[in-house]
């Protein structure tokens, strides 16, 4: 078998090839780059379906536009802090995804490092725990009916012996509360004005 080829730049068939196909060969269009004129043609393609995708784009910012306004989400962050309702209560009440409530209290990355940040000792958590829950007398059923308030305020008064000024400020105080019950595997609940038990994580 004798295999043929055609030099890029080559303005002539190869006679074998001329043989065997005839009149019906048309000869390809090269340019000094090298480059076939089908390059071009997928280029303006390429163009044609970015244009296009643009002219969508306005379509896809209205599906993305948020159906809640920022007072919303003031209120809501608001609930939620001083434990009026849950997570899910509140994303329900305001029509706010809970992901959203979560990033907007909880921040988006390292939940978890607000424990550090609040530089409780391994003895200081064990008090905290005992405050909570009476871990001393049940130690697997770490339930707390203590309000948000007073379990900061508790905590506070611990490092304060080290630390004089410490305080929670903003979203603090329920930040390091959120990763502390996640870490200790602790079930928060409490009394809202109608004198219902809620879960409040």
């Amino acid at each position: 078998m004798r295999i043929v080829s055609i030099v890029p730049g080559s303005h002539e068939w190869h006679p074998l090839i001329r043989q065997c196909f005839g009149a019906s060969l048309v000869m390809p269009q090269m340019y000094s780059s090298g480059k076939a004129k089908l390059l071009e043609s997928s280029h303006a393609w390429l163009g044609a379906a970015s244009t296009s995708s643009i002219a969508d784009y306005p379509n896809l910012l209205k599906l993305k536009t948020p159906t809640w306004t920022q007072q919303q989400l003031k209120e809501a962050i608001h609930a939620v802090a001083t434990q009026k309702m849950r997570f899910t209560q509140a994303s329900s009440k305001y029509g706010i995804p809970k992901g959203t409530l979560y990033d907007n209290i909880l921040g988006k990355s390292k939940r978890m490092a607000v424990l550090e940040e609040a530089g409780l000792t391994q003895v200081e958590e064990t008090a905290v725990l005992e405050f909570c829950c009476d871990v001393s007398v049940s130690p697997y059923n770490r339930r707390t009916k203590k309000s948000l308030t007073s379990i900061l305020e508790y905590v506070e008064s611990l490092r304060r012996l080290r630390d004089p000024e410490f305080t929670f400020t903003g979203l603090s105080g329920f930040r390091w509360w959120w990763a502390f019950c996640k870490k200790h595997s602790i079930v928060s609940l409490y009394y809202d004005n109608n004198g219902s038990l809620n879960n409040t994580m």
